[in-house]
């Protein structure tokens, strides 16, 4: 087996596990055999990347970390303070870290399965907790250190190397007080709800994170306005309980000679409060939080009963929408496996949120230069900004290709078996029920947003693009091979989303085109709408049963 070289490093510490009580030649053991299994492990952040599970995707992900730092990094080079430079860079570090930790390392920190196995052997528990601190402690420190190494290094170069100390023994020990705000978090979730709810803010925070990347993209450029601003520092009471203020002071202190009592109990809450909290997991948290994850065992009643409520709820809905008893059915079941599938909800929730705020991005980065509510009003009323819906059409309708994938699909034989005579009715219930769990609601979120600015004056605009976002949808159908509805692994989308989007985009594209050259010669949209009408019904009604056949046995 490897011989990382972590585990070189950590012998070197082995007298403080040997304090604690902990058998640390056999927690090395263990841990060897977890570092091993984790090179196989595939970080949330590439959850789309097409490389076989066998290589190494922890090393690869790194790069995306160090990406991220220097993004973080350009925060140093302003000429404010040191103390807010530091509080800003590691307030996006801890939480960028945190956010890392909860969606790619949750698993580690609430595995029970490894206990039931382990505690079988000769091995005590307080040995289990600590391989398990330890192990998830390598990663956090790796990735921590990954993505503060651009800002170590400008710091370094811009203050000398009394920076560059402070800030690598502080990266040190930041991972241990994350791992104890994370268990915290879970051990208070656990305490009012059960193992499900907590499966399921853990999805919650893998979706955030995924759209948090996405948002620091596109909006990259105008960090550097921050710069512009001159930013001063008032100490409050609450200031003491901002750990990122703990990490800062010690710059001021020792680099700026800020002599302030303030900002030497600020430094003396950052040495110590990690120290201590790290010795109260292992000896009061960990016991009682290992306690309280046999309840990712159970269901609970109340999520019982929240099921209920939404089959009720689903029920109702499908009635507005589907008359065929069949279609019915599977609207219901579309919206169920959509409201349940975790990895389905990763994949498909990102692409949305996304979908849902391009445009308003669009309008920001045009609008960056104005200062006040009324300027950006009045200018958006002077253009048709509303026309950026149609990059939203675009990204809800390249996610269709979702609707045929499940981490289920193996159950599809069931589809060979049942009396469906007619599996066109099959794909419209279950296309129905995906446009509106999921694209209604965003369409719809955005379209308020505009008609707030612009009025009603647009709605037959709103219109116009919602019949063409449907128009794409019918036609992604007619065109390409579409798989029977959650009938495929994940791998299938690799292979189908690039030619959907690219056909998409030409889609959306000319759409637009068309819609802005009819306003701008002020040409009425009802014949348009008419048209595109009489093209969707032709194709739902006509299309679909032509081209959708009910798989072979």
């Amino acid at each position: 087996m490897k011989e990382f070289k972590f585990l070189r490093f950590l012998d070197y510490l082995s007298f403080f596990y040997e304090k604690l009580g902990i058998d640390y030649d056999l927690m090395r053991k263990i841990l060897q055999v977890k570092l091993t299994i984790d090179q196989r492990r595939k970080p949330t952040m590439m959850i789309k990347d097409t490389v076989k599970e066998s290589e190494n995707m922890f090393k690869k992900s790194l790069l995306m970390y160090a990406l991220m730092g220097f993004v973080i990094m350009f925060f140093i080079f302003p000429d404010f303070s040191l103390f807010m430079k530091m509080n800003m860079i590691y307030a996006m570090l801890v939480f960028m870290v945190m956010m890392i930790m909860i969606s790619d390392y949750s698993s580690l920190l609430l595995d029970i399965k490894e206990k039931n196995i382990l505690l079988s052997k000769p091995i005590d528990s307080k040995t289990i907790n600590a391989a398990k601190i330890t192990h998830i402690l390598a990663h956090l420190i790796t990735i921590t250190m990954v993505i503060a190494a651009p800002t170590l290094v400008a710091g370094s170069i811009k203050y000398g190397l009394g920076f560059g100390g402070i800030f690598l023994f502080q990266l040190c020990i930041i991972p241990g007080l994350i791992i104890l705000f994370t268990s915290l978090l879970y051990f208070l979730i656990l305490s009012f709800f059960d193992g499900e709810k907590l499966k399921d803010i853990i999805n919650y925070f893998q979706i955030i994170l995924a759209i948090f990347m996405i948002v620091v993209y596109q909006l990259i450029g105008n960090i550097f306005q921050v710069f512009q601003y001159d930013i001063v520092f008032i100490p409050k009471w609450w200031s003491y309980f901002i750990p990122s203020t703990w990490f800062a002071a010690p710059f001021s202190l020792f680099l700026e000679g800020h002599y302030e009592a303030y900002y030497v109990h600020f430094t003396f809450l950052g040495i110590i409060a990690p120290i201590v909290t790290l010795v109260l997991y292992f000896k009061r948290v960990a016991p009682y939080f290992e306690k309280k994850l046999q309840k990712l065992n159970t269901n609970g009643t109340k999520r019982n009963e929240s099921i209920e409520k939404k089959k009720k709820l689903h029920k109702k809905i499908a009635a507005l929408f589907c008359w065929h008893p069949i279609e019915n059915t599977f609207f219901r079941f579309t919206q169920n496996i959509l409201s349940n599938e975790r990895n389905l909800k990763l994949k498909l929730y990102p692409n949305l949120a996304f979908a849902a705020i391009l445009p308003l991005l669009f309008v920001v980065r045009s609008f960056a230069h104005l200062t006040s509510f009324g300027e950006i009003t009045v200018a958006l009323s002077g253009g048709r900004y509303y026309l950026a819906i149609y990059f939203t059409i675009t990204l809800l309708a390249t996610s269709i290709p979702m609707l045929s994938t499940s981490e289920g699909y193996g159950a599809a034989w069931i589809y060979k078996i049942l009396p469906i005579e007619n599996p066109s009715v099959v794909y419209k219930g279950a296309l129905k029920g995906f446009v509106v769990k999921l694209m209604l609601p965003v369409y719809l979120l955005l379209s308020l947003i505009f008609l707030f600015f612009y009025g009603f004056v647009i709605l037959m605009d709103i219109t116009l693009m919602f019949l063409n976002m449907i128009l794409s949808i019918v036609l992604i159908f007619y065109f390409f091979d579409n798989k029977l509805p959650f009938s495929q692994d994940f791998e299938y989308v690799k292979h189908n989303s690039i030619i959907t989007m690219f056909a998409v985009g030409i889609f959306s594209g000319l759409a637009a085109y068309v819609h802005n050259f009819m306003i701008s010669k002020n040409i009425t949209l009802i014949p348009y709408m008419i048209f595109i009408l009489a093209a969707i019904a032709f194709l739902w009604k006509k299309g679909l049963k032509s081209t959708l056949q009910k798989p072979k046995s």
